[in-house]
């Protein structure tokens, strides 16, 4: 199965099938509580993913989804005032400060500097040359239990991607609902009209009323 991030460039990887949706929707109060903040540190992420069984590898390679997409300015003007935070490099913060005049600013810049639109390895470089977003994705180079994984990752794009591809598919299999728990959407936007509704094709292949 072709991935999102393949689209961009990235690996492709095969997705599991079968995963059932929850009956019910996650609040944003509750998502929110449930995703380490971007000026978190790595002790801090670390702690958040161990909780559900995701390691400092799994850490290191998931952030790489930074190398594409945007960010608000307020989630790291942190680092830029009052003061400028001394792990980033003077030339990436003053250029940041150009789109960020002030700590509360709205706009927006990229991910990674170096190829915003694309699903590479370049983000980890970014990272080696203090031009990481984030504090959450700087402390990784700072830190000595990521730093080596980041220049890994940064020297060997392919083993990059394929640690991604097993990161995802890892972090898709986390609480998996199983027995009568969750449904199967008729159309993945929307939930069911029952609660109960588990229909899915392969049941009924194997149960022998579906032609083709």
């Amino acid at each position: 199965m072709q991935s999102l991030s393949s689209q961009s460039g990235g690996p492709d990887y095969k997705v599991p099938l079968g995963r059932r949706d929850s009956l019910t929707f996650a609040s944003q109060n509750v998502t929110g509580d449930s995703l380490p903040a971007p000026t978190s540190n790595v002790t801090t992420l670390l702690s958040v993913l161990n909780k559900i069984n995701l390691d400092t590898n799994d850490l290191v390679t998931l952030s790489g989804g930074h190398t594409i997409g945007l960010a608000h300015c307020t989630s790291f003007t942190n680092r830029l005032y009052p003061t400028q935070d001394t792990n980033m490099d003077k030339t990436f913060a003053n250029n940041l400060k150009l789109t960020c005049p002030a700590a509360n600013t709205t706009n927006t810049t990229v991910n990674d500097i170096r190829s915003p639109n694309a699903f590479d390895n370049k983000y980890y470089v970014d990272l080696m040359n203090r031009q990481g977003l984030f504090t959450s994705d700087q402390d990784m180079y700072s830190d000595s239990r990521t730093r080596s994984i980041v220049t890994s990752f940064a020297v060997n794009q392919s083993l990059f991607f394929e640690r991604f591809a097993y990161s995802m598919v890892k972090m898709g299999q986390l609480s998996v609902l199983t027995g009568s728990q969750g449904e199967i959407r008729a159309n993945c936007s929307a939930r069911n009209a029952g609660d109960n509704y588990l229909w899915s094709v392969i049941e009924e292949l194997e149960e022998g009323s579906v032609a083709f």
